[in-house]
């Protein structure tokens, strides 16, 4: 199985991992995996990360209602 289609196949799992999750349950997860990326692009040291990744986050928090609770 080559990369493409494991990464695929993952993130289809995960999908449908969230939407069967309580609303709550879905949104503290993505909470989770959102405090996980925002840290670890805070943490490198390229600068332009930070400029792409962190706003997508934020979009995603926004977009969903997910706020930044840490």
């Amino acid at each position: 199985m080559n990369s493409k289609v494991l990464a695929n196949l993952i993130g289809r799992l995960v999908s449908s991992l969230i939407a069967m999750l309580p609303k709550d349950i879905a949104k503290k997860a993505v909470d989770a995996l959102l405090d996980k990326i925002e840290d670890a692009v805070t943490a490198s040291a390229t600068p332009i990360d930070d400029k792409i990744v962190l706003p997508l986050c934020k979009l995603i928090r926004d977009s969903f209602d997910i706020p930044d609770e840490d």
